[in-house]
């Protein structure tokens, strides 16, 4: 990602000043100077995405419209209990009960 903001943070005349005592808060859009720094109309900072950062966004919409189970797989092992069929690696599970608790 890369930001160019036109405007320096440490030139900015309002960075210096203390509020007075008796002043009413100030909301942002009344802070910024009006000397014509930046036009109406215009940001004051630029924003790019770079292409990785759309791809990473893409691929995080597509495994948020994926479905949480699978219904293929669901059936099958049901199918398969069912048979009497389905069976399951001891050696499997336990490495995987391993390698979750390292």
């Amino acid at each position: 990602m890369k930001i160019e903001d036109p405007r320096s943070v440490t030139s900015s005349p309002l960075l210096n000043q203390t509020p007075a005592a008796n002043s009413t808060p100030v909301r942002p859009e009344q802070a910024r100077p009006q000397n014509g720094a930046t036009p109406v109309g215009q940001p004051a900072a630029r924003v790019e995405l770079s292409p990785r950062s759309r791809e990473m966004h893409q691929a995080l919409e597509a495994a948020n419209a994926a479905p949480d189970v699978r219904a293929d797989k669901v059936s099958d092992a049901k199918q398969r209990i069912a048979q009497g069929t389905y069976t399951v690696n001891a050696e499997v599970v336990a490495r995987g009960i391993l390698d979750k608790r390292a």
